[in-house]
Parts: structure tokens; sequence; C-alpha cells
């Protein structure tokens, strides 16, 4: 290679060196054909060149090898004013007319040419290379159609409407003739049937912007290829709607608020009445959604909901295309670089939930395991609790999220809320803040045992007391909660070395209950140790003390207890295992009464004319109110009682004669409940105005129940 010319150039702080090149040829050398019969100016070959210095160039014939023998046959190279390109000419001085043409060629004579192409750029730097041309002979391929011009209206065009049929034909009648067609500038519009030289559309013209538009039609019979030109003039174009102001690219911070505007298109279109309308397209397509655009005020914008990250990607590429109705243009294309900027600190979690026990000052270690992030990558950051929501009673470790109680944190009797919603805040060295909530619930610990109301109590039972029943009630709370307050009670003599107990027995509801008085003596204070344990984890409890004294009542209306007590709903299990042993002891005692009572019988001690007969006796000696007529239902009050008078001796008892109910002053005495628990079996019973209990019946009751 040839090098004339070459400059320096300071490039970066480097020298560049530009070298001088001459223009350069593509597809040359080569050769083409041309019929013997020629005769008119037509284009038989199309030069490719071009310059990798971009400096503009010339090209021209060199000269021709042998040079015709017309003197009016000459070779050109001219460039064509459409589409800027050199063409190799067969140019004939005096052609004359397809009814008596004057011919370029004579094959005979000489069948081949070889022609120099030279092309010189502006540097003087020049090319040169061959194209040979190659005459058949006999041979002729010419269009024959009339017209090179052609009109069409864009408004009305439909697509595949024929505009115009091309004609040729060849001397020698070679077949097929084929047709291709380009047009300049370039456009999709027109097409060509290879066969028959018909020329249509092939969409509407509504997208055409240009007239006219040059068709470069060429016809070929496999030998010989000729070319015309059929320029189309095309009326009423439409007016295109375009973006006037689109940039080659925006910046924008990757903070910047779902909603905010990006950028403004300005559009027009010289048809005023046009509506126009965009659309847009996204690449990556995954970001598709991350934009939205507004046709009527042409804002293109972050979407409401959109968050750019320059860690994740820091540009996207925007396609715009705008349409007014009949046709779309397009695309336009937008380049959004991302900028990175200082972003927040942010938590794995949006709530972190935590239960703990209630405390003493830093005695919990309270980890909610916070994890924090940064979207710019690692960052120092630290850790706080925001002000309200009862923060200020505990304390976090700034670096590692760790808390602990600040004060004695107590939930017992609702002091402090047993659920607390906190706010933690991550800041990261730039003051970029990022937050999360902390729910926290604190647990009762068992910190509190059972209390009792008094350190000690004194209780009373007399005779009239019945078995099983309550004689106080020991008054216990617990400041703790749940299963941390729930307790029971169980008692021990406090002096089991000099003392037995079968009278008295401590329920788990911390009642105490009377169970026997055989044996037991006025006067006779019986004292226990009473404990109350929770059910928490360990179990706390407290102990008091509890007299329980036997005393004698003189009056008729006993008083069982010097306690006034609230209704009892039931026994617990110490106070039926009391009535049970109680009932037994009583059981053996009513045998045995019954035992000396029938030896008696037997002995005389009724009185009756048959002393063994036992059974006669009784019944001679007590006759029933079934047999007796003062004893009716009907019978008047006064007979009654004047019955019981003569029969016992001047002492009276009660009679209602409505029920036949018997006053028994033998029957324990009870209240509420307790009354059906102590009722004899098989026997009905009403329960009189103060807590006697009276057998419903009209007989006489068997002597065990005296």
């Amino acid at each position: 290679m040839k090098i004339q010319l070459f400059s320096f150039f300071l490039c970066q702080g480097l020298p560049f060196l530009i070298v001088a090149t001459p223009p350069i040829f593509r597809g040359l050398p080569t050769s083409v054909n041309v019929g013997e019969q020629e005769y008119a100016n037509r284009l038989i070959y199309t030069l490719t060149v071009s310059d990798v210095n971009n400096d503009n160039y010339v090209c021209n014939a060199a000269g021709t090898t042998p040079t015709p023998a017309r003197a009016e046959t000459e070779f050109r190279v001219l460039i064509d004013p459409q589409t800027g390109h050199y063409g190799v000419y067969a140019h004939n001085g005096s052609p004359g007319t397809s009814a008596a043409p004057n011919v370029m060629f004579d094959f005979a004579a000489q069948s081949t040419y070889q022609i120099n192409i030279r092309c010189t750029d502006s540097n003087g730097e020049f090319r040169e290379d061959k194209l040979e041309v190659d005459v058949i002979p006999g041979d002729r391929l010419e269009f024959t159609h009339s017209s090179d011009v052609v009109s069409v209206d864009a408004q009305t065009a439909t697509a595949s409407e024929l505009i115009y049929t091309v004609s040729s034909r060849d001397l020698l009648n070679h077949s097929p003739l084929t047709y291709t067609l380009i047009s300049v500038p370039s456009t999709n519009s027109f097409a060509i049937d290879s066969s028959s030289g018909q020329v249509r559309t092939t969409r509407t013209l509504l997208d055409e912007t240009h007239t006219p538009v040059h068709l470069y039609i060429s016809v070929t019979d496999g030998l010989i290829s000729v070319q015309t030109l059929l320029s189309v003039d095309i009326l009423n174009l439409n007016s295109q709607p375009n973006i006037t102001n689109l940039p080659a690219s925006v910046s924008v911070d990757e903070d910047i608020a779902g909603g905010t505007v990006i950028f403004t298109l300005t559009s027009q279109d010289l048809d005023p009445t046009d509506p126009l309308t965009h659309s847009f397209s996204v690449s990556p397509i995954t970001a598709q959604g991350l934009f939205s655009f507004d046709s009527a005020s042409g804002q293109f914008k972050l979407s409401a909901t959109g968050k750019l990250d320059y860690e994740t990607l820091s540009r996207y590429n925007v396609t715009f295309m705008i349409s007014d109705g009949k046709t779309t243009t397009g695309p336009y294309s937008l380049t959004i670089n991302v900028l990175n900027v200082n972003e927040e600190c942010y938590f794995d979690r949006q709530v972190y939930y935590i239960s703990v026990l209630e405390g003493k000052a830093g005695s919990q270690t309270i980890n909610p395991n916070f994890v924090v992030r940064d979207y710019d990558g690692i960052q120092p950051y630290s850790l706080s609790l925001m002000n309200g929501n009862n923060s200020e009673r505990f304390t976090i470790d700034s670096t590692s999220g760790v808390m602990t109680y600040a004060v004695d944190y107590d939930v017992d009797q609702n002091a402090m809320p047993s659920t607390v919603q906190m706010t933690v805040q991550c800041r990261d060295s730039l003051a970029k803040t990022g937050t999360a909530l902390i729910v926290l619930t604190i647990r009762d610990a068992n910190d509190n045992p059972p209390t009792f109301s008094q350190g000690t109590y004194t209780f009373y039972a007399d005779q009239f007391t019945g078995f099983g029943n309550a004689i106080g009630q020991m008054t216990v709370s617990d400041k703790d909660s749940g299963s941390n307050a729930d307790f029971s009670c169980g008692g021990s003599l406090a002096n089991s070395a000099s003392q037995t107990n079968t009278y008295y027995t401590v329920g788990t509801g911390c009642g105490v209950y009377f169970l026997s008085r055989t044996g037991l003596s006025y006067g006779t204070a019986i004292r226990y140790l009473v404990t109350a344990t929770d059910k928490g984890s360990p179990p706390l409890s407290s102990t008091t003390t509890v007299n329980m004294i036997y005393i004698e009542t003189t009056t008729t209306t006993p008083s069982t207890t010097t306690t006034t007590l609230p209704p009892s709903t039931g026994l617990d299990a110490g106070a039926v295992a009391a009535i049970v042993l109680g009932s037994l002891i009583g059981a053996f005692l009513l045998g045995t009464l019954l035992y000396f009572f029938l030896r008696l019988c037997y002995t005389g001690a009724c009185g009756g004319s048959a002393p063994c007969d036992f059974m006669n006796c009784c019944r001679n000696r007590r006759p029933t109110m079934e047999k007796d007529p003062r004893i009716r239902v009907q019978s008047s009050k006064a007979e009654e009682m004047d019955y019981w008078k003569n029969e016992k001796g001047g002492h009276t008892k009660e009679i209602d004669t409505r029920y036949g109910r018997r006053d028994y002053p033998d029957f324990p005495r009870a209240t509420g409940s307790q009354m059906d628990r102590i009722s004899p079996s098989n026997i009905p019973v009403e329960f009189g105005s103060r807590g006697r209990i009276y057998p419903i019946t009209g007989h006489r009751l068997p002597i065990s129940y005296y």
C-alpha cells in the first residue's frame, strides 16, 4: 500500500497516526452482458465504493480496451442523483429509434471490452479496477412501456392496489423474463410481480413520508439485465406524527420517589385534527412495569410503586412509538442512566415478635436477632429504640441489637403493660435510616407467693354443727396471673406429737370442715398449720395458723362459727373424705345403740303383753298416724297437740298437718347446698326458716333416724 500522506494528532495524551488510503471497490473485477443490438443509453453495472476515512471521492472511466468501433459508442461512469451511487453506462451518441436503431456493438468485430474504472478521493488517493463487458450476439432486451411516472393518492390507496404494469421484450425470445424492484428512498410500500411486471402497493400509503418514490425496476432474460426508472408521485401525503425533543439519554438518582417525572416528551403532527397516542417498551422487558407514560401530558414517569436500584440495574433502554390513528412512527429511543446514591439500611422483617418473662432491671437478655442490610452493600450502622410506646423501660445494644430491661418490669396487677409495641431504627454512616416494629409480649413470672389475709384464724364448732359443714374460710390472694395465681391449701397439726385429729379437715379451697364430735370435749382447741401453694414453676407458698375450737352453745338457734361465710358452692375432696369418715363412725354408733335397744325390748322394757315380741310391743305403745285418728292430715292442730301431750307426758312436738312435717332436733343444721348433701337417704326432707331439716312423712321414722 502506498502511503502518500499522514498526520499526527494528540489523542488522550498519545500520538495517533492517520494513514491516507484510497477508496475501496466491492464486487470488482467482474463481468456483465450486453446485447449486440443494444442502441439506447442504459445502466449496465452499479458500482459499490467506500472510503475508510470517509473522504469524498469521484469515479470515472479511465479507458476502454479495445476502443468501440463506432465513434458514437462509449462507456461512461456516472452518478445517480437519486441514489448517490456510481454506475457504468453504455452511451450511444446517435441511438436512433426502436424501428430504425443505430446499434452500438458488432459481435463479429469485437465481442469483449475491458473498462478501467478509477475512483479518486479528496486526498488524491485513487484506486483502479476492471469491468469486463461481453456482447451477446443478435440479442437485445428492452422495456416497452411508455410511461416512467405514475401518481397515487395516499388517502385512498389500499393494500395490493395495482398502480402500473411494466413491459419488456427480448429479440431472441429468451424466457422467462424476470422482474425485480428497488425503491429509493427505501420503502416497503411497493412490490413488483416477478413474471407479469405488475407494480402494486403492499399496504396503505399513510405511512409514506416522501414523494416521489423512485422504483428502479430490472428485467433479466438470464443473460442480459436491463434497468428502468418508474417514479411514483404520492398525493395527499399524511403528515407523520413525531417526537421532536427526545434526547439520547437522561440520568436520574436511584432514590427518586415513585411517580417522579423522568422526561416530558413533545410531539407534533401537521394535521392538527389527528389525535396522537404514544406507546413505549422497556429493555429489559422485566422492567416494563417499572415505568408509566401519560399520553395527554407527555410525561414519562417512574411508576407509583416503582423503585430504582443502581446496584441491581444501572441502565434502561426505552423505545417510544407515536400514532395519529393513520400511521405509527418510531421507534424513538431513550436511555435512562441510574445514578448511585447513598440509600437507607433496612431490616429483614417488618415486624419482630418476641416473648419474655417479666424481671428486674438487666435481668433478661432479649435478642430479636435483627438482620440489617443496606442497598449500597455492606455499611456500618447503629441500632436504637425510637421514643414512645414504653421504650424508656428498655435498653438496646447499638451494635448487637440485644435488649434488656431498664427498670424492674412487673406485669402483676396490670402495673405495667404485658404487650409493648416499639419501633427499632437502624442508621448508617450518612444518617440514612430504616425502621421495623417490635411486638414484645411480657409473660408473668411466678414471683409472688399466695398470701393469707390474716396471720392467724380462729373458727368454732358446737354441738349443733353438722358433719361435713364448713366452719370457716380463709381468704388467700396471689398478685400473679394465670396458673401462677392458682393455688390450693393443705393443713397439718401444729403439734402432731401431742395431738391427734379426726374432727376437722382443711379443703384445697382453703375452707375448714367439721368431721366428727365423738370423744370431743367442749373447749378443746386444735391448732393447724395451713399452707397455700401456687401452681407456678417453681411453686411458691405461704403459711398461716388456724385454731379450731369446739364449744357448747346454749341457745336454741345454734351458731356454728364466729366467721360469716359466703354460700358454699360445694365440698372439695377433703370435705367429702371427711363426710365419708364421719358417716362410718355414725353408722357404727347407731348400730351399737340399736343393739342395746333391742336387748331392752326383749327383756320387757316395752311393758307390753308380749315382752319378747318386739314389733307388737312397739306398735302397741306407739301408734302411727295412719291408725290414730288424731294424727291425720284432716285432724285439727289442737287434737294432734293433745295426742302428743297425752302420749309423751306433757312433752309437745310440732306437727304440720298439711305435709305431716315433724321437728326432729337431732337432724343436723345446714345452710345452702350443704343441706342436700347431709339429708338421710330415701327420706324426703324440707328445710325450715332457720336451717332446720324436717323429714316429710306421714309415718313415724325408724328409730335409727331419731
